[in-house]
């Protein structure tokens, strides 16, 4: 090798040692592809020296969260030889955890056999926070503080089409703030935006699985969708529901009941395919209409 390929070598590993970008460099011929260099600005990012890290995988870095969804794409890349780009949750050496943006390409020799991978991270964190707050203001209502209604209306398209295809059962309901109008006038709106607040909270607590939404769905009207079969079942949760919001005691002296309350109206059927969004809401509504006419503050429903 001439003396000005060593140079080339030596610059190459100078510059690259002292970039402040995140470098690392894995053996790609041995068994759990072990770390053989690290950067600067990698000890950096991760808080781990060199030597700490040395002959270690990336598992070193994900500390107990090694279910994350795009270790299978990854390991996928890396099994094909293939480049790949990935958002990693990571942690440094202190526990502390950040959002690592984790590029990685092959490295061939002259005979073209895979003996590298050489990675590249970012500290994207800030980046995905933004992220995480705009979705957060682009769906979540600002008072309820559970989701809004274009946020339902999409969540409801998809679980509809979920529903369609394995040919499930369904329930819609509408949840109804008793006298909110009365409520405002009497004690303002900053207490009913409170009150709401909680009302909102207590609807989110009971619908937290992934295959339910609850939302807010107008001025003073809550809405859910969710997967369900037992209507027995769904009526004495909903009653829950109710009496969850009794229990918070909030006073409403324009109110019969002498405390704010909840009507809900919905339906629980088999969703067929031509089954729409606007002909369950008719039909959950047609309950929650009854059910106030009756004199609210409880539940009705219909199978």
């Amino acid at each position: 090798m001439s003396s000005s390929a060593k140079i080339s070598q030596q610059l190459l590993y100078q510059a690259i040692h002292e970039s402040k970008d995140s470098i690392a460099l894995v053996d790609a011929r041995k068994a759990h592809f072990p770390l053989i260099f690290v950067s600067k600005g990698f000890e950096n990012m991760t808080g781990y020296s060199t030597a700490e890290v040395i002959g270690k995988n990336f598992l070193l870095f994900q500390a107990s969260d090694t279910n994350q969804s795009r270790f299978a794409f990854i390991r996928g890349a890396i099994n094909e030889g293939e480049p790949c780009v990935s958002t990693l949750r990571n942690f440094r050496k202190d526990g502390s955890m950040y959002w690592n943006e984790l590029s990685i390409a092959p490295v061939h020799d002259e005979d073209g056999m895979l003996t590298h991978f050489i990675s590249i991270q970012k500290d994207i964190t800030a980046k995905v926070l933004l992220e995480h707050q705009l979705q957060t203001l682009t769906n979540i209502d600002p008072v309820a503080g559970i989701s809004n209604r274009h946020h339902f209306e999409e969540r409801f398209s998809d679980l509809l089409s979920i529903a369609k295809r394995i040919q499930s059962e369904m329930s819609v309901v509408l949840i109804n703030f008793d006298y909110l109008t009365q409520f405002n006038e009497c004690y303002g709106q900053a207490l009913g935006d409170e009150c709401l607040h909680k009302v909102g909270n207590c609807i989110a607590q009971s619908f937290r699985r992934t295959s339910d939404c609850a939302a807010r769905y107008s001025g003073e009207e809550f809405s859910v969708v969710s997967f369900s079969s037992n209507l027995e079942g769904l009526h004495k949760h909903l009653q829950q529901l109710c009496e969850r919001v009794r229990l918070l005691d909030i006073p409403h002296s324009d109110s019969p009941h002498g405390i704010v309350t909840i009507t809900i109206g919905g339906i629980q059927c088999k969703i067929g395919q031509d089954t729409t969004q606007e002909g369950l809401i008719g039909q959950a509504n047609i309950k929650l209409l009854a059910a106030k006419n009756s004199g609210g503050n409880g539940v009705n429903l219909l199978d």
